[in-house]
């Protein structure tokens, strides 16, 4: 099933049935007074590698996947630098170049040295004029930056960019480097008549590094990356999820309620895939189509993508489909319509958390940390049991909630009965889909 294709069949009519009457009624009626325009869902990957990074198969492979299976765009995000090298060579694997040339021919470079076959990495400008369709595909600039603050892994995701952003070297601290790298990815889109996105990534990998505080204090970090391919490991093999962190829900609730108590926006919740495997497909948590996001613009261009994620007009999803999301400010009114898939079942569980909620925290500690062998030991914070909250739970595929006075915000978590092709432990079990938080610019 495809997600959604640019201007459904339903609005297609619509808009030509307007059209037809500001025509037919061109003495009439006013047509400007009209708005025809369409805003359309466009279904997005905004975390992934290739081989200009640790990736396992060529940009253009990459790319060629996303494009396949219904996404509209992608940013290709590769550690640590920007893909602006015109003349990088990588020895790959033939059946790479094979596969390659069989779906782009000679646009693939190939040479030999020393007896080693080596492909050109194709560069961002040069996979933006190949993929690029207008209204269909769109190949956004980005890259992860990748560094370690006080013995914490901060990783980040930073799009529609023109250049590498290093890390700031000079702030030690995790709060003021989050900050200044925040700003420079912005200042550098900015600069460039560009809308910048930057957003923490995994903040549980590999030792609960980026803890709710980080974002409370910062209220400026726009979103947090829900990474889904985070799964428990073993203590050998560095576990992704510390005991001491909140399950994915509550974390982002900790946030939210924290943030809108003080006045602030909440954080948004981006889905992504973090793939690296393109290739002989296993339950291993790094291949493609694990989660994405659907954000509603008025076309298919990045600043207008980043726009709307900017104002929280954007789902994420594992699998689920919506078709329509709308908030009524005026009934305090959150409405959530599925796009059902045959032989699915439904449920919607709405959850905020209520004004005067208990703000105490408790500090703790894990006795077998399993950070500890390589890094400081975590501390953690228990938080109160009235932070996010289920308000309502409706099986369906229309449902709504009506906030009550005393709520903060409402979200929605849409769950299904379908289990996902590859199944993470921290994953939901079925395929999900998340609303943004909705009532929270409401005067209390």
């Amino acid at each position: 099933m495809n997600l959604h294709f640019p201007l459904s069949n339903e609005r297609y009519i619509m808009k030509r049935i307007i059209v037809l009457l500001c025509l037919g009624f061109v003495f009439t009626i006013d047509c400007s007074e009209i708005n025809v325009s369409a805003t359309e869902w466009y279904k997005g990957q905004l975390h992934c590698h290739s081989h200009w990074s640790d990736g396992n198969t060529l940009p253009e492979l990459v790319l060629d996947w996303y494009q396949t299976n219904g996404f509209h765009f992608v940013a290709l995000t590769d550690h640590s630098a920007l893909q602006t090298d015109k003349d990088k060579w990588k020895v790959v694997d033939p059946k790479l170049i094979e596969e390659s040339q069989s779906k782009f021919g000679h646009w693939v470079e190939v040479k030999e040295n020393d007896g080693k076959v080596l492909v050109r990495l194709k560069p961002i400008d040069e996979l933006r004029e190949q993929f690029n369709k207008d209204g269909a595909f769109l190949v956004v600039s980005s890259h992860e930056q990748n560094a370690t603050v006080a013995a914490r892994t901060l990783h980040a995701i930073a799009a529609n960019i023109t250049a590498t952003i290093p890390f700031p070297n000079e702030f030690p601290a995790v709060t003021d480097a989050v900050r200044k790298w925040q700003q420079n990815t912005l200042d550098n889109a900015e600069k460039n008549g560009n809308i910048g996105f930057w957003m923490v990534a995994h903040p549980d990998w590999p030792y609960y590094d980026i803890p709710p505080t980080v974002f409370i204090e910062i209220p400026e970090i726009e979103f947090f990356e829900y990474n889904t391919t985070s799964a428990p490991r073993t203590k050998s093999t560095r576990p992704f999820r510390h005991p001491l962190m909140p399950d994915p829900e509550k974390f982002w609730d900790i946030i939210n309620a924290f943030r809108i108590s003080k006045g602030h926006k909440p954080i948004f919740h981006v889905a992504t895939d973090d793939a690296h495997n393109y290739r002989d497909f296993k339950d291993n948590g790094v291949n493609p189509g694990h989660g994405w996001v659907v954000v509603r613009a008025e076309k298919l261009a990045a600043n207008a993508l980043f726009a709307a994620m900017k104002n929280g007009d954007f789902y994420s999803s594992t699998g689920v489909t919506l078709k329509d999301i709308h908030f009524d400010a005026d009934s305090r009114t959150l409405s959530v319509d599925i796009q059902p898939e045959e032989g699915v079942k439904y449920s919607v569980r709405f959850v905020g958390t209520k004004k005067g909620f208990d703000t105490t925290t408790t500090e703790t500690v894990e006795s077998d940390d399993p950070a500890r062998e390589y890094q400081p030991a975590r501390t953690g914070l228990i938080y109160s049991n009235g932070i996010g909250v289920t308000l309502k739970t409706e099986d369906g595929v229309s449902v709504s909630y009506k906030m009550a006075q005393d709520d903060l915000y409402v979200r929605a978590i849409i769950t299904s009965d379908k289990k996902p092709k590859y199944l993470e432990v921290n994953k939901p079990l079925t395929e999900s889909a998340w609303t943004q938080p909705y009532g929270w610019s409401l005067k209390q």
